[in-house]
């Protein structure tokens, strides 16, 4: 199961430093369609892809806020194939925790009309399908582009989510087939 942290260390050099509080709980992951396609979120105000995901609600289950995150991102239902583990992104900067929850799963149905916040909408959120390794090979990309403080983060944890499902589903750990 997939554990791993993310700090200053990893964009700056030096000691990694943990925060002892987490200040934001999140679920995100791997959606894909049945071609075995990933489901990535354009963010077109600046160029970066992300996996579709976000913030855990009062009282909600991990899981449910995934299949929450994927229908209002995406505009579709979804069904867990598999949960993946833990991210944690230590932010010394900002001195901010943020704790992801990450699956993958198989979308359900036809994609429909998004339900996107503000914030969403500003950031002009897009799909795109690309295979596991094509969306690896985008977050790398992003991540020697990127220079801004938090996206960088965000970009190291989504790879870290890619990176573990595609090592899982080649050594037969994960089956994407016939879901």
């Amino acid at each position: 199961m997939l554990k791993s942290i993310v700090t200053d260390a990893d964009f700056f050099g030096g000691e990694p430093k943990l925060i002892s509080d987490i200040s934001r709980y999140g679920s995100r992951g791997i959606v894909l369609n049945g071609e075995n396609l990933a489901g990535m979120i354009l963010m077109s105000a600046n160029g970066f892809y992300k996996l579709p995901g976000g913030g855990i609600e009062l009282g909600e289950r991990e899981s449910d806020a995934f299949v929450r995150e994927v229908t209002e991102e995406m505009g579709c239902g979804c069904n867990i194939i598999a949960p993946l583990g833990t991210v944690e992104e230590h932010k010394s900067r900002s001195n901010f925790c943020h704790l992801s929850y990450a699956f993958i799963g198989r979308i359900e149905g036809e994609c429909k009309k998004t339900q996107l916040g503000e914030s969403e909408k500003l950031a002009g959120l897009s799909i795109s399908w690309m295979s596991l390794k094509d969306a690896a090979a985008v977050m790398d990309k992003a991540l020697e582009m990127c220079k801004d403080y938090s996206m960088r983060f965000m970009i190291k944890r989504d790879k870290i989510i890619i990176d573990y499902a595609l090592e899982q589903i080649e050594a037969g750990e994960i089956s994407i087939d016939n879901q």
